[in-house]
């Protein structure tokens, strides 16, 4: 069913409130996209920030060189005021145009930077509906992620971009993840150190999540996404501790910090010290009972683990893992 912006209002966490009813989110509101096939099409979008277009095509290269198709969007080098690959007319028809097609398997995009905020109401989501395919980004790309939930209710996958990850080059073991996840392999595990848990414990529920700064910006409008009961994710970058403490702080008066079973944390770029980090994360989260982990390999830093959106995992903090449980796609 797709969620039309007319019949949506905000909710106050956790779903979706349509009219006087509410609709607390989880997993079945999310339809997984189509499984990658090989020798895929895909195409490289860009609704945030622009590119030097010699770079997308070098990192496009890497893509390729496993049989697949690549096709990148005119306007990933294109520049308004600066920082948009092209005005807001132009990202939102270009980014329809290629969801309305039937000839991609896939969407990846060139970077995030900032800009997507500013289409989410120009989007086409029955075309996402109609036709659900991976869709592959992170940092910015987070707006496209909770939109697509709530308005079209279909699975994305906050993962590596060109201008980052594929142009510097992923690890073998993130590209097999990464490859294996989009193909419908499970269940897939990653492994962590003893050192990076915060809380102890296990749990199990449905992952979500994504840039800590675009999930407390879009609190209270009609693209605001949060499991009930879920596992959530976040990462971020250049964001100084007390400026981590206020969006935290604004989720935890929201009091959705208290409904979710776990919280992974990823890359904190530029962020404050490991010391810092830690007070921080001890004093929002670990009294809440449940299992907290911190600098697993998504974010800003480059050379990302795939992370699906909407797919059901379990964390153990004693055996050191988190698990894709079932298929993030359909085949």
């Amino acid at each position: 069913m797709a969620l039309q912006s007319a019949d949506v209002t905000p909710s106050t966490g956790g779903g979706v409130a349509f009219g006087d009813a509410f609709v607390a989110a989880s997993p079945g509101m999310l339809t997984p996209p189509r499984a990658l096939p090989e020798n895929a099409h895909i195409a490289v979008l860009a609704a945030s920030g622009p590119s030097e277009r010699k770079r997308i095509e070098e990192a496009a290269k890497s893509i390729e060189a496993r049989g697949h198709r690549v096709t990148i969007a005119e306007n990933v080098d294109h520049r308004h005021r600066g920082y948009l690959a092209g005005d807001d007319d132009e990202r939102a028809d270009t980014l329809n145009r290629f969801l309305r097609s039937d000839d991609y398997d896939a969407y990846f995009f060139a970077r995030g930077g900032y800009g997507a905020m500013r289409i989410l109401d120009r989007l086409d989501y029955d075309a996402v509906l109609r036709n659900p395919r991976p869709i592959v980004g992170f940092s910015d790309v987070t707006a496209l992620h909770q939109a697509i939930a709530v308005h079209a209710g279909v699975a994305t996958f906050h993962g590596p971009m060109l201008n980052l990850d594929f142009h510097a080059g992923l690890s073998a073991d993130r590209e097999q993840w990464l490859w294996s996840i989009l193909s419908g392999a499970a269940p897939m595990t990653h492994r962590f150190r003893s050192e990076q848990v915060v809380a102890e414990g296990v749990a199990e529920g449905v992952l979500f999540g994504g840039c800590l700064a675009l999930t407390d910006a879009l609190v209270g409008t009609a693209y605001d996404y949060w499991i009930d009961g879920g596992i959530w994710f976040w990462e971020d970058v250049e964001e100084p501790p007390y400026r981590l403490d206020r969006m935290l702080t604004h989720l935890r008066l929201t009091g959705r910090l208290r409904r979710i079973r776990g919280v992974i944390v990823g890359s904190l770029k530029g962020c404050g010290e490991r010391s810092e980090i830690d007070a921080l994360l001890r004093d929002f989260f670990g009294g809440l009972d449940i299992p907290v982990v911190r600098d697993l390999p998504f974010g800003h830093d480059g050379n990302n683990l795939l992370m699906p959106i909407g797919a059901a995992v379990r964390l153990d903090t004693r055996e050191g893992s988190l698990t894709i449980t079932e298929p993030a796609v359909v085949r």
